[in-house]
This record gives C-alpha cells, sequence and structure tokens, in this order.
C-alpha cells in the first residue's frame, strides 16, 4: 500500500492533457529538479497500520531530476494499468494551473486536488505546487497533504 500511495502522490504532481503548450506558459522546458514533502492530514485506519503511515509520512522529503521537454510532459502520467483515471486540468493563467484526478482501482480510490503555479522561462524558472490527495480502501483512509517545489537547472543532455 505504501508503495501505491508514493506512486500516486507523485503522478498527482505529473498530470497529462494533450491540449497544453509551452509556449502558452511560463516554463522553461529543460532539467529540472523537484522536491516535496508529504504530511498526513487525516487519517482513519487500525491503530498498527496508523502508526506505520505516520512513521512512512513523518515530514518526509522526496527530491527528484528529470528532463522536461515541453509543459504537457511536466505533466506528463505514467501508464498504470491498475487504475482507471479521471483527469481535469483547468488553465488559470500563464502561471496557473488547478488540476483535480479521481481514480478507481480493483481495492483502491483515489481523489487528488490542488494547483501548480509556475514562474517563468528563464535560467532561474521556478514552480511551487500544492495538493490534497485521499485514499479510500477497506481497511483504512488517509488524506495526504503534498507541496513541492521545482527548480530549472539546466539543459536535458
Amino acid at each position: 500500500m505504501t508503495g501505491l500511495i508514493n506512486k500516486s502522490v507523485f503522478t498527482a504532481l505529473i498530470l497529462t492533457s494533450s491540449h497544453l503548450h509551452a509556449d502558452s506558459y511560463d516554463f522553461k522546458s529543460g532539467l529540472w529538479e523537484n522536491s516535496s514533502t508529504v504530511e498526513i492530514i487525516e487519517i482513519d485506519a487500525p491503530p498498527e497500520v496508523e502508526k506505520m503511515m505516520r512513521s512512512t509520512f513523518k515530514k518526509r522529503m522526496e527530491t527528484e531530476t528529470e528532463c522536461y521537454k515541453s509543459f504537457a510532459s511536466f505533466l506528463e502520467l505514467d501508464a498504470d494499468q491498475e487504475f482507471e483515471c479521471k483527469r481535469e486540468i483547468k488553465r488559470i493563467s500563464a502561471s496557473k494551473v488547478e488540476l483535480e484526478e479521481s481514480c478507481t482501482g480493483t481495492d483502491l480510490t483515489s481523489k487528488t486536488v490542488g494547483e501548480i503555479n509556475l514562474n517563468g522561462k528563464t535560467s532561474t524558472s521556478t514552480s511551487t505546487s500544492e495538493f490534497e490527495t485521499t485514499f479510500s480502501d477497506v481497511l483504512i483512509k488517509i488524506k495526504l497533504k503534498v507541496v513541492a517545489n521545482g527548480k530549472y537547472i539546466g539543459a536535458c543532455n
């Protein structure tokens, strides 16, 4: 379950849409370093599961580096055969995107809402995002808050 939640948390950060064009957003294509923290907001689970989940997500920081050829690739979702997901991405401005995603699997459902804020097309470009994701299965319901910061670090190799 923890692996699934980890994948889903980062999936929430990287949603896709075929109508997004890099030129219409304040986004610089290239190599980005993205760091995120995950925090439990609420949890309803048996005590031993709750203890394990709280330990797993205790002010946890993840950092990854990835090459994005366009803003659409920044929002791209890895294909997952286990879940059926519906996404809605709403462009607020050239520097802000709101999103909502609901996924259903055999034993797990999730819902994610949040936004991505972009800051420029220069060598000092940055991004911030904040999401809330709720996961439910037969044993637990957990609501997570994910806060992420990205920075452009150069051209892709």
